[in-house]
């Protein structure tokens, strides 16, 4: 190392002409001899020699004069050369004195530093030691032999990185925090001073590094600054005046500036509005009490070096040090914490919601079950009223009425029609209420959203009113799903309806149909899981919704809406069909802006059909050959499908429960070629009573009757496959148009 840090002495050269003159020199010949350029051309060499010697002679070891008459050994080593000029002969003077001064040095620089106290060792620019004085033996452990080739940054941690750029710039550099591992793999804790060896053209060839072992305090100082740059907080040391001391590695990874940077900058740099807590707590005089008497904190904003901001929470404590008081103050970003919590409350509301719309859905699907059955009683008896009104009517037409009876009989028609009407309206509304208790029967189907799309849109034309605008856009090539066609296109309709009544004034209705692929993360935000979806959304200009009117809009009977003019059910159906299809709708809506509902349903895999089928009714074909088993725990229902049964020609059985139903067949020797049933009745049920007779009886035909079909339905809610279905309340005519569809031939 020591002899990189001396550099190759110069030489003095003169060129001598035939004659023993100087006819070139350079500038070492000038420093050497103390003439100038003009003093020594053309001057005779002997001038330059305490003896005059003949130019053949000159050669080894000669005592020279300078101008200043002092003289001085030199080595002479003497070359002939060609010039324009003609033969010249080449002389260079190396100072011995001067040589040997330098080795001298040489010697004495080599024992400091070989002998020192402190381990002192070197490295090229790429790394390599070159160098491993005895302290550095003594101390670390490593022999010269060991170290020396080896990389520098095996043993000194980190220092080699750390200096490099700055000491190749002719910097010396002071590194409070480095380490030394030693041969037995302990680590010692150093300052190190990192320092430019130059070579003989000035460049920097090497680095020289002297480390000095680290007091109790500087030890603990070290570990305290380790300890304060390894966690992932940011941490500030602020004066009494608000400025700032010290900043560790996470205050430059939060706040963007470098560490040197910021000190002496205000606080209000990196979180503007804090300064009052923190001069509070330096006026503590160093309790070291934190400001905050929440654990959390106190809340501040922090403020990057680009200009953006974020949430945080500031612990304060106060520290005496040598230098005055100073303020620790430890930031925290919570943004992913606020973020977190936000997500978290929002599931948790979700969560409740849906838990609250499944209670609800529950008690709906009880109440529509036994609303359904009075609805199919009124209805039914309110069919047979109709029909012997009808033959009433013969009468009247036969002349056999007289005038009070032809009042009469015109008030009672005007009643059964009533009757009718009421019945089929409260027919509607317990629909609604299974459709949100995902009680309803469905038929699936494999079909493409846009068919119903514009289906709705061709039925809604002439109701919207000409001053709503409506418009539908959809992926080119949408995916297809499996629901039950009607009840999709009863979804769109109960929406656009809402809207329409949203948009007093007009407005625009947008309905629009992408494809959508969720990861795990996306579907999690959902309820749903990964996959391929189809996204359904419906989009209105109207009044909108406040927030505490959106949180309730899916439960059944809230409406804001006129006494009269709502029953709160529209979107309650909405919520339990897009359910029952094994998809999520939400909504967002805002007063002023409008409403949004948003549907997402699962693609599926299967080919469309061209168009959804929606069943039509059979026509009614009497038969007077065929027997009919009636089973329902309701008496007047019973007797009224007793009736309406009879008339048209069925021989009718009737049982009030499965296990009569089962005695009854069991001692019945004729054939019975239908069996209708209640689905939910006390002990047995009617998909029980239907296996149980079809032991004995496997040629017989079974149709279900039921306001409420859950105990048939699949666990995807749709009814299984053999099974067929006459829904409560009913009327004569649908009654009799499905008997005759069972008991049709195959």
């Amino acid at each position: 190392m020591v002899e990189q840090l001396v550099p190759e002495l110069p030489e003095a050269i003169l060129a001598i002409d035939p004659h023993g003159r100087i006819a070139l020199a350079n500038s070492g010949a000038e420093d050497l001899f103390g003439y100038t350029w003009d003093e020594l051309a053309q001057r005779p060499l002997d001038d330059l020699l305490r003896d005059p010697t003949e130019l053949g002679e000159l050669a080894g070891e000669l005592a020279c004069r300078r101008k200043d008459g002092s003289e001085f050994h030199a080595e002479l080593s003497v070359t002939s050369m060609d010039t324009a000029d003609g033969q010249l002969v080449s002389v260079a003077f190396r100072d011995l004195g001067q040589r040997n001064r330098a080795v001298e040095r040489l010697r004495w620089l080599s024992a400091i530093v070989e002998h020192a106290h402190t381990p002192i060792v070197s490295a090229s620019l790429d790394g390599t030691v070159t160098s491993w004085n005895t302290a550095a033996e003594r101390v670390y452990g490593w022999t010269a032999a060991d170290m020396i080739g080896r990389p520098i940054g095996s043993v000194v941690e980190p220092v080699h990185a750390d200096a490099l750029a700055r000491v190749t710039d002719g910097e010396t550099v002071h590194l409070p925090e480095g380490q030394i591992v030693r041969s037995d793999g302990r680590r010692v804790a150093v300052s190190v001073t990192a320092s430019p060896i130059v070579g003989p053209t000035g460049a920097v060839v090497g680095i020289a590094y002297a480390a000095r072992d680290l007091t109790d305090r500087e030890r603990a100082e070290a570990q305290f600054r380790w300890l304060l740059n390894a966690t992932l907080l940011a941490i500030i040391g602020v004066d009494a005046d608000g400025a700032i001391r010290m900043a560790n590695t996470g205050a430059e990874r939060a706040f963007g500036y470098p560490a040197d940077e910021l000190v002496g900058r205000p606080i209000e740099v990196v979180l503007p509005d804090a300064r009052p807590a923190v001069l509070a707590e330096s006026g503590t005089g160093g309790t070291g009490r934190h400001a905050a008497a929440e654990p959390d904190g106190t809340r501040a904003t922090g403020r990057r070096r680009d200009g953006s901001e974020f949430p945080a929470e500031i612990l304060l404590s106060s520290l005496l040090t040598d230098d005055g008081l100073l303020v620790a103050v430890t930031v925290n970003d919570i943004t992913a914490r606020l973020e977190s919590e936000a997500e978290r409350a929002r599931l948790e509301n979700e969560l409740q919601r849906s838990q609250r719309l499944d209670s609800l859905g529950q008690l709906a699907g009880g109440v529509a079950h036994d609303f359904n059955n009075v609805l199919a009683i009124i209805l039914s008896h309110a069919s047979i009223a109709e029909e012997d009104l009808a033959g009433l009517e013969v009468g009247r037409q036969n002349g056999r009425l007289t005038g009070d009876d032809e009042g009469r009989l015109a008030g009672a028609r005007r009643a059964v029609e009533q009757m009718q009407q009421a019945a089929e309206r409260g027919s509607r509304l317990t629909k609604q209420l299974l459709a949100f208790g995902r009680r309803e029967v469905v038929r699936p189907q494999v079909f493409r959203l846009d068919d119903v799309m514009a289906d709705v849109i061709r039925l809604l034309s002439g109701t919207l009113g000409t001053d709503v605008r409506t418009s539908t856009t959809s992926d080119p090539e949408l995916w297809p799903v499996t629901a039950d066609p009607g009840r999709i296109e009863q979804v769109l309709v109960n929406l656009a309806m809402n809207a329409r009544d949203a948009m007093p004034k007009g407005g625009t209705l947008q309905i629009d149909a992408v494809n959508l692929a969720l990861d795990s993360a996306q579907a999690a935000r959902y309820g749903l899981t990964d996959g391929r979806y189809v996204q359904l959304r419906v989009t209105d200009t109207g009044t909108g919704m406040p927030p505490e009117v959106a949180e309730r809009a899916f439960e059944p009977f809230y409406t804001t809406k006129p006494e009269g003019q709502g029953t709160g059910l529209g979107l309650a159906s909405v919520y339990g069909i897009v359910s029952q299809a094994a998809g999520t709708v939400y909504l967002r809506s805002r007063p002023g802006w409008g409403t949004s509902v948003t549907i997402l349903l699962p693609a599926s895999d299967g080919a469309p059909l061209a168009r959804p089928e929606v069943p039509r009714a059979a026509a009614v074909e009497k038969r007077s050959d065929r027997t009919v088993l009636v089973v329902d725990d309701e008496p007047d229902l019973r007797k009224s499908i007793e009736i309406i049964l009879g008339r048209g020609g069925y021989a009718v059985l009737t049982a009030g429960s499965g296990d009569e139903a089962a005695q009854l067949a069991g001692a019945y020797e004729g054939t019975i070629d239908l069996l209708l049933t209640d689905v939910t009745m006390p002990g047995l049920s009617g998909h029980e009573v239907a296996k149980r007779l079809r032991a004995t009886r496997p040629g017989m035909r079974v149709l279900y009757m039921s306001g409420f079909a859950q105990p048939l339905l699949t666990s995807k809610g749709t009814i299984e496959a053999d099974v067929t279905l006459v829904e409560k309340p009913f009327t004569r005519r649908s009654l009799l148009a499905k008997v005759a569809e069972v008991l049709a031939p195959a």
